[in-house]
């Protein structure tokens, strides 16, 4: 938990970030929402699966835009 806490804060601190309102947005609330589920009351109903879901749709759009 702290090292992803470490680097979601750290790409927030990223001045490239800075660019896009929208990034940032999603940035801070995948922050709220993992926080939440991890140490928080897990208002937002979070589970390992939706977590899963969630990043890993990200991980394919990183993906792609490498190859």
């Amino acid at each position: 938990m702290d090292r992803a806490l470490e680097l979601i804060d750290l790409t927030l601190d990223d001045p490239r970030q800075r660019s896009s309102a929208a990034r940032l947005r999603e940035i801070c609330r995948v922050r709220e929402v993992l926080l939440d589920f991890l140490v928080g009351p897990n208002q937002y109903g979070s589970t390992e699966v939706t977590l899963q879901r969630y990043f890993d749709a990200f991980a394919v759009a990183a993906r792609r835009a490498s190859v």
